[in-house]
């Protein structure tokens, strides 16, 4: 029988496992195998060295395709494997390398190739993937925003969704998110890294710098309204986002207090609930200039339902609001339905 701090994760996590393209066979492997929290991480790196295995093959076969689904597939699991894990950092960021070095085997073996680049902030650097389609000229592109636990090997799928429609994608970790949570701290001035993200885009001759969106989750769906009010961006998706943290700090899972108490730099919950009152919207939503889509999702056991209703009652008028009765916390159990309406109106907003 599972711990409670094992089942708590079984219970928020497995919807997102889904909707990330975790292989529900593999899920099930986890789940029948594991009953502490300390045995996440290794069972996790098993399964992910097990698709790292078949990518080798399958390229040294000349199965380049499936290669790369498989190396991409790997990056995932060895993130979900350190993504609950804060005790020991270097285990930690060996994780993290394993993941980077596994998605950068598959990103050129794509049906529509990865290009793993390095954004220019605060003297060193964030990494982003960045993927285009073939477009007749400089196509559109939309920067992915994960959310405090999440990384940009975690949206593949979704970023399908925007590729078909003609948009390219730029998923990043931006400072104090995943690859990057051991060298920065996240901050709540999003608008500065998405700055420099958008410097980047700027200089890429295949982009369309005047189609540029930002998307994001949870966190990012925070952090992508906040980060809207630099003109170059032309529409902004918000999804389970929020309007002030500590309005419901109280409510969250330990399991997430502890997350965000890490990505903060803090030494206890106590202090992060500190922190979190800078996590604010307060006089940003009207300063949006570009289309807001706010979506939000009735059972949202994270970010309460009612965040969006103010979220959209500070927006100005061209801001939306569609709430999925049914949906949980991003609308993880829902992703055929959610995801082609964001893509579907990414894509109108820029003119894909």
């Amino acid at each position: 029988m599972a711990d409670a701090a094992l089942q708590e994760t079984i219970e928020h996590r497995f919807p997102r496992l889904m909707a990330a393209g975790v292989d529900y066979n593999d899920a099930q492997t986890v789940l029948g195998t594991i009953t502490r929290m300390e045995e996440w991480m290794p069972v996790w790196e098993g399964l992910a060295e097990t698709h790292e295995g078949l990518g080798d093959a399958a390229l040294a076969e000349g199965r380049a395709m499936t290669a790369g689904e498989a190396f991409v597939r790997a990056a995932l699991y060895y993130h979900i494997g350190q993504s609950v894990s804060f005790g020991d950092a270097e285990e930690k960021a060996r994780m993290q390398r394993r993941q980077r070095a596994a998605y950068a085997k598959g990103a050129p073996h794509l049906a529509i190739p990865a290009e793993v680049i390095d954004i220019p902030f605060d003297g060193d650097s964030f990494p982003a993937n960045l993927r285009v389609p073939d477009t007749d000229g400089p196509a559109p592109c939309v920067m992915i925003t994960c959310g405090g636990d999440s990384t940009k090997e975690e949206f593949h799928t979704l970023e399908n969704e925007f590729l078909k429609r003609g948009i390219a994608t730029c998923a990043y970790d931006g400072p104090g998110q995943s690859l990057t949570m051991l060298k920065w701290r996240i901050r709540p001035d999003w608008e500065v890294p998405v700055g420099a993200v958008l410097d980047a885009l700027e200089a890429r001759p295949e982009i369309d710098s005047d189609r540029i969106g930002i998307w994001g989750r949870s966190f990012g769906g925070y952090a992508a309204p906040r980060a809207s009010v630099d003109p170059r961006i032309k529409a902004c998706v918000s999804i389970g986002g929020f309007h002030s943290m500590s309005g419901f700090w109280d409510r969250l899972p330990f399991a997430v207090q502890d997350t965000l108490r890490f990505a903060f730099g803090d030494e206890t919950v106590e202090d992060a609930a500190e922190t979190a009152k800078l996590y604010t919207l307060d006089g940003v939503l009207g300063r949006i200039g570009c289309p807001l889509l706010i979506v939000h999702s009735g059972l949202d056991e994270i970010c309460p339902v009612e965040e969006s209703q103010q979220m959209i009652d500070e927006a100005g008028d061209d801001a939306e609001l569609v709430v999925f009765p049914e949906g949980n916390h991003v609308c993880d159990n829902i992703p055929f339905k959610s995801r082609p309406l964001m893509a579907d109106w990414m894509a109108k907003k820029l003119g894909a």
